[in-house]
């Protein structure tokens, strides 16, 4: 299920209660995957306050884990770590934490307050090996190339996504999809903050990047697809296996 919402800037509790929802419905309408957008918990511009809400989500969090019997959720959230704080994505399976993807490329102003993380971890869940993205990521194709490289079955991105940019989130959903043969998940958030207009159209594409699942723009949604996770490899073109990456010249050089 990609649960399209608005959370409330600095109240974590009203978020967690939107979650607490929505994992409910998820559960009766016998979802595997329940994905929320970017820093969810939290909102968007944490910057003047950071390590108190930071500490707010990870309170929010513990508590969560209790309600994903049987449920995989991937919530945005800030974490912290040896004294740095991360944009992250959170996974939460049967009652406890799997772990966390840190963003690595961060957009804006968001490295006034975040460090960036520098691995591309993926995930063993019951539905098989996901691997996160967190919204700017999906513009850079060597994430989602190095998540599949990385044993991924499945690609989630989590983003906070604003216009003028709603063809090219189109375009990157699809296009990470098929370029690594793998299912790809999109959460966009909706509603403004600060001046902001995020704009949703998240959704759901199969391994050749065609859309099975569309959510509206500009309104809170949550829906679910069936998501086919087997791969036929005589169904695809062989990227992957028709790389040939010793020609491939990825070092810093801009000419």
């Amino acid at each position: 299920m990609v649960a399209q919402d608005d959370p409330v800037l600095g109240d974590v509790d009203a978020n967690q209660a939107t979650i607490r929802s929505t994992i409910e419905r998820a559960k009766r309408q016998d979802a595997d995957i329940l994905v929320f957008p970017e820093l969810f918990l939290t909102g968007y511009h944490i910057d003047e306050d950071p390590e108190n809400l930071t500490a707010e989500a990870a309170r929010a969090l513990d508590e969560l884990e209790s309600l994903t019997e049987d449920l995989i959720v991937v919530v945005g959230t800030p974490t912290e770590s040896e004294s740095e704080i991360y944009n992250s994505a959170v996974v939460i399976e049967d009652g406890e934490t799997t772990g966390a993807y840190h963003k690595t490329h961060l957009f804006g102003v968001e490295p006034d307050v975040f460090t960036p993380g520098d691995q591309f971890p993926t995930f063993e869940t019951d539905i098989g090996t996901i691997g996160l993205e967190i919204c700017y990521d999906v513009e850079y194709p060597e994430v989602a190339r190095q998540l599949t490289l990385n044993g991924a079955d499945i690609i989630v991105t989590i983003s906070a996504n604003m216009r003028p940019c709603v063809r090219d989130q189109e375009l990157y959903h699809g296009t990470r999809a098929l370029e690594n043969g793998r299912p790809h998940i999109l959460c966009n958030r909706v509603g403004e903050e600060r001046g902001v207009d995020f704009f949703g159209e998240s959704g759901i594409v199969d391994r050749r990047g065609r859309r099975i699942l569309s959510l509206g723009a500009d309104r809170t949604e949550a829906a679910s697809a069936a998501i086919e996770m087997e791969t036929d490899r005589t169904d695809l073109h062989d990227y992957l296996g028709d790389r040939r990456p010793e020609l491939y010249d990825l070092g810093d050089r801009i000419d």
